[in-house]
């Protein structure tokens, strides 16, 4: 066919997703891009942009549905852009991340293993236990919400199903008094924590310049709120973090108090903590399965954050060791060991790919546990695995692109994937987490088939 132009409409059959959760056609040689379709579907789309070998196009009618196509509960679903796969029934969105999963370790790690189906949630609403909400100031009025896909135009949030009722209340809350303050354009941002251990509420407000000029409104937070437990204000002025380095607490307490599990935890306002309390809990399980632990092991706990899985394990190891470049979260790591009344946990404050090497050469860790950012793991801190002696490295992934990458070139260096587990801990949205155990020595009877190139590293 004619090379495609934008403006183009086309007619595709949609056979995948990618992992932004965006349909996938061809057209010949041409991938084609579709947000809004899903797997099996008839579409006509137009499209919007050409590249070399692909192309992303708009959808414009579905000419025959998916048999698991549903109309999504939030009628915003489209316009936000956050919950991608709404429009799939449940225990199908399981199925295609569990693809995404599957598709990324054949085409990128070339590894050839069975992938069980993601473990969902049996009510997969209200499991977001923080946001962060853009503050709007349009006719005199304040919004909270998120920006749509793509643009810088406001979705309220003050009904998202993704957050308990008690969060989309206080939106409400903050809507009416903040448009009644009146010039608050100096508020950019504001966050809210949620603990599902007891309710607590944190509230952040984030601004550009040093000055908080509302001094009473903390108070009447706690008043109509008394989960309300902590009201900061942080100055950021570089917009490409969520927050800046200062904060000032408001009134209330540091902290609020969330759990995983019978594990207790302090989260200051920037700490690291899983999303989802009760998948997270799904997840640490399994990192406990695969590391097999009897009490006799010595583990690390590597991009460790405030140590929640190193600590979720301590119990059950005879020593924890975990490693995180953040100065904060190893100083939250310490008091959440401490909260545990756990003895044997050290952390320490370096890159885990230069402390690595340097901790092996007169110490012996029988698992090791990654978890790291989407980008995967430094190649430094690869070679550094790649060369131990561990019997099990637990890899934590969120990210099946970087994951198929590590995975296989920790397979070229002696290890074999012999166990792996999707787990949905954003249900409604393309993101997946997975579990992944490679082992050294003796392995399952089940082989695991690696074709593996370093000129796939590039």
């Amino acid at each position: 066919m004619e090379k495609l132009a934008v403006g183009d409409k086309v007619q595709l059959l949609i056979d995948g997703v990618s992992h932004q959760g965006m349909g996938v056609g061809r057209i010949d040689k041409m991938v084609v891009f579709v947000e809004g379709a899903l797997p099996t579907e008839e579409i006509e789309a137009e499209i919007t942009a050409v590249k070399s070998n692909m192309a992303y196009a708009r959808l414009l009618r579905i000419l025959k549905p998916a048999l698991k196509r549903v109309e999504p509960f939030c009628a915003q679903a489209a316009a936000c852009g956050g919950c991608v796969l709404q429009q799939a029934e449940y225990q199908w969105q399981l199925a295609i991340k569990t693809q995404m999963v599957r598709d990324a370790l054949k085409r990128i790690g070339h590894l050839d293993i069975e992938v069980p189906l993601a473990l969902g949630m049996s009510e997969p609403w209200a499991y977001r236990n923080k946001g962060l909400f853009h503050v709007s100031y349009e006719n005199g009025r304040v919004s909270l919400g998120f920006f749509a896909q793509g643009s810088h135009d406001l979705i309220l949030a003050e009904e998202c199903r993704l957050f308990p009722n008690r969060v989309n209340e206080l939106l409400k809350y903050l809507q009416e008094e903040l448009t009644r303050a009146g010039r608050v354009n100096y508020i950019q941002n504001i966050l809210i924590r949620h603990s599902k251990l007891n309710g607590e509420m944190m509230v952040v407000f984030i601004t550009r310049e040093q000055a908080w000029r509302l001094p009473e409104l903390s108070q009447d937070l706690m008043r109509q709120f008394p989960e309300i437990v902590s009201v900061y204000h942080n100055v950021n002025t570089n917009l490409k973090l969520m927050l800046g380095k200062s904060f000032r607490l408001l009134a209330g307490r540091e902290y609020l108090t969330d759990h995983i599990g019978a594990c207790r935890f302090k989260l200051s306002p920037q700490s690291f903590f899983q999303i989802n309390n009760s998948q997270a809990e799904a997840l640490y399980d399994l990192v406990k399965e695969y590391a097999e632990l009897s009490g006799t092991e010595t583990v690390l706990d590597l991009y460790c954050g405030i140590g929640t899985i190193g600590i979720y394990l301590a119990h059950e190891a005879k020593a924890v060791y975990g490693v995180e470049s953040v100065a904060q979260a190893v100083r939250d790591a310490k008091e959440n060991a401490a909260l545990n009344n756990l003895t044997n946990c050290t952390f320490t404050a370096a890159k885990a790919e230069e402390w690595l090497g340097k901790w092996q050469k007169n110490n012996h860790a029988d698992v090791i546990i990654v978890d790291p950012p989407r980008a995967g793991c430094h190649q430094f801190l690869l070679d550094a695995l790649g060369e131990s002696n561990c019997a099990r490295i637990v890899y934590v992934s969120c990210n099946p692109t970087t994951l198929a990458r590590d995975a296989a070139y920790l397979c070229s260096c002696g290890y074999t994937l012999t166990k792996i587990q999707p787990v949905d801990m954003f249900p409604h949205t393309a993101s997946i987490e997975t579990v992944v155990l490679l082992s050294k020595g003796e392995v399952d009877s089940k082989k695991i088939r690696v074709e593996f190139s370093l000129e796939d590293m590039d």
